[in-house]
């Protein structure tokens, strides 16, 4: 769910919400650091792993929410002692109510998490947000794959966000039954999906939010306008269109991933017809086709939605790891007291 986009509208309609934030994690936990959870009178947006974790936080939340006061609150809860719950970590929540005041940092987020830019966001015990420009790398405090953590300090504890563009970017190509299957777990992953297809009927009547679908005459031209380290999905309605799209994917080289659907048999012809054009060996071993995990039984859309969701979680995983193998190590303990 688009968090950001519930809060603002929530904001517009005048009701009271709070966001919880899980500020650190340490140890086994539901879920990790910069995981968060907006709350309503009668429902949730997220999730911070559920358990009376998230019963504690939610009751937390809505008492804070009703107060009707700008307020932030940190909890600490180590999950067993204190929850009864077998995860054997400890998590450290950012409760906070949000409204009127907090237009201006919720669309900023907004921007930056599409954008390439990356920033800190600061959330003081008291006082107003701030914002400070960084340096890949510089964090204060943040460990190359941590989006969030805390920094406890004499004059009040400070909370420190990594904002910038989280989701990896995912161009499909094909609004078929399994294209459509795949939309709707791809929603609720961390893709940022430019879904594109030039029938407008095979599009359903209700596209998720968070996903960006295009109605293209001119498909295979779209790719030109897909950022650098794009994963692509090739599953268009023609094989002559598939091939069109790998072609001008395969030209580019700066992609992350591309995934064409499709049988061995199909691949081979397409490598046939690629190497007359002119592609050497390494590039188009690039090309994926079958895609999806191969251990994943089932030829149904959602079966093969799900083995290929599975193929690209597993990918970005290994993308981060060898991003941050290459990172610097981040600053430890920098000075924030001045900003």
């Amino acid at each position: 769910m688009n968090w950001i986009l519930a809060a603002l509208n929530a904001i517009e309609a005048c009701e009271p919400i709070a966001l919880v934030t899980i500020a650190k994690a340490t140890g086994s936990t539901p879920r990790l650091a910069g995981t968060k959870m907006l709350v309503f009178r009668d429902r949730i947006v997220g999730s911070i792993g559920g358990g009376q974790l998230e019963f504690q936080a939610i009751d937390a939340a809505r008492e804070l929410a009703r107060e009707g006061e700008p307020a932030r609150r940190l909890i600490r809860q180590i999950l067993g002692p204190d929850l009864g719950q077998c995860c054997g970590g400890a998590v450290s929540l950012l409760v906070e109510t949000i409204g009127q005041s907090d237009l201006e940092w919720l669309t900023r987020t907004e921007k930056l998490q599409n954008s390439d830019q990356a920033w800190l966001l600061v959330t003081p015990e008291r006082g107003p947000k701030i914002w400070l420009e960084r340096p890949e790398g510089d964090a204060l405090g943040l460990k190359p794959d941590d989006r969030t953590t805390l920094l406890p300090r004499e004059n009040g504890w400070r909370v420190i966000e990594r904002i910038d563009q989280s989701r990896t970017p995912l161009w499909l190509f094909g609004a078929g039954h399994v294209g459509r299957a795949l939309v709707r777990i791809l929603a609720d992953l961390p893709f940022a999906v430019t879904w594109i297809d030039s029938r407008q009927q095979e599009f359903p009547v209700a596209v998720p939010t968070e996903i960006d679908a295009r109605i293209s005459r001119r498909a295979a031209e779209e790719v030109a306008g897909a950022p650098h380290g794009t994963m692509f999905l090739v599953m268009t309605h023609s094989h002559e269109l598939d091939f069109e799209i790998c072609d001008r994917v395969l030209r580019r080289g700066d992609f992350a991933f591309l995934g064409l659907i499709g049988s061995a048999t199909k691949r081979a012809r397409f490598v046939h017809r690629f190497g007359e054009k002119g592609y050497n060996s390494a590039q188009l071993e690039r090309l994926v086709c079958p895609i999806g995990l191969g251990d994943v039984p089932g030829k149904e859309p959602m079966a093969i939605a799900v083995a290929v969701a599975g193929q690209l979680l597993a990918l970005r995983a290994r993308l981060k790891a060898k991003l941050n193998e290459a990172s610097p190590e981040a600053e430890r303990g920098a000075d924030i007291g001045a900003a």
